[in-house]
């Protein structure tokens, strides 16, 4: 035992260079603890060098760029199917003021109210109705047949000068083809301030009357847009009087063209983009010449929205 304490004495000096081997001799002389201080704990490790020409960075992934656009479909101007003839009776159109070469004071003629005569032939708002056209502008769609039209709305804001003046009237359907039937359509001339020569009126002639497109197309009105006229006194035939339809706009890099050489059937454009298009017809003779006649030549403008709302 004695020997056990001197090893004790000599291990408490050196127990702070030495903690482990202390407890390794403790135990060998069978000796307690429980009144020892703990031993130091051991050193941290030394840290590690770090290198900045190798320290790792996080990137951000790149977000990968969309497909690209499939091209737009071409748009295209084609011939389809003519609706079918109405049920007999069959529409009846007339024009009952002004009458034929009625003359009309130059100061009452914006005012002036012309009225039809339609027979067999219902309509109503958004469904069947009649195409009324003053002198080759814009047609108005006319729903309520018995109800007066002031020459003023027909004329779309101008005045009504003096001279002949030309109207047409004619059987639409609700989507605005045009019925080819020969009393489905009807025309008369009037004269504003005093009467001049009645040989100028066109009506008694070859005459192409332009009616769709016009104006705004927006939402499911600008597809498959229909490309429909009508025609007096005049027959299509291959080689001989024919109506030249060409489209330009948003699209298309050659203008579109047709000729249409069989009356009745109407054409449709397809794959329309948003803006402004052109279109021109023209009845035109078995050489190409235009068909003498103030109104078979016709460039209308339409516009084509297919985000907007329907009106």
């Amino acid at each position: 035992m004695e020997s056990c304490r001197s090893i004790m004495t000599v291990n408490a000096k050196i127990r702070l260079l030495a903690g482990t081997s202390f407890f390794v001799l403790l135990a060998a002389c069978g000796g307690g603890s429980d009144n020892l201080p703990p031993p130091p704990p051991p050193p941290p490790p030394p840290a590690a060098a770090v290198d900045a020409s190798t320290t790792a960075t996080t990137t951000e992934p790149v977000e990968a760029a969309p497909p690209p656009k499939a091209p737009a479909a071409p748009v295209t101007l084609t011939q389809g199917a003519a609706s079918p003839d109405p049920t007999p009776p069959t529409p009846i159109v007339k024009i009952a003021a002004p009458t034929r070469d009625q003359v009309i004071p130059a100061n009452k003629a914006s005012d002036f109210a012309v009225k039809l005569d339609v027979k067999n032939w219902q309509t109503a708002k958004g469904s069947s109705h009649v195409h009324l056209i003053l002198d080759n502008k814009p047609y108005m769609a006319i729903y309520d047949t018995k109800a007066p039209t002031k020459l003023s709305e027909l004329a779309g804001g101008e005045s009504i000068a003096d001279g002949m003046h030309v109207l047409v009237a004619f059987a639409s359907r609700a989507n605005h083809e045009s019925v080819k039937l020969k009393d489905a359509i009807t025309t008369t001339t009037f004269w504003v301030g005093k009467k001049g020569d009645a040989k100028a009126d066109p009506t008694k002639k070859p005459m192409l009357i332009y009616s769709r497109p016009k104006g705004e197309n927006n939402g499911e009105m600008a597809n498959h847009l229909l490309v429909d006229f009508q025609l007096l006194n005049a027959t299509l035939a291959e080689g001989k009087d024919h109506v030249k339809v060409v489209v330009s706009g948003p699209g298309i890099d050659k203008d579109l063209t047709a000729n249409v050489t069989k009356f009745g059937p109407p054409f449709y454009l397809d794959n329309l983009q948003n803006g402004a298009y052109t279109i021109k017809t023209e009845l035109l003779d078995g050489s190409g010449k235009l068909v003498e006649g103030p109104w078979n030549s016709t460039t209308r403008t339409f516009k084509i929205d297919h985000e907007a709302p329907m009106k």
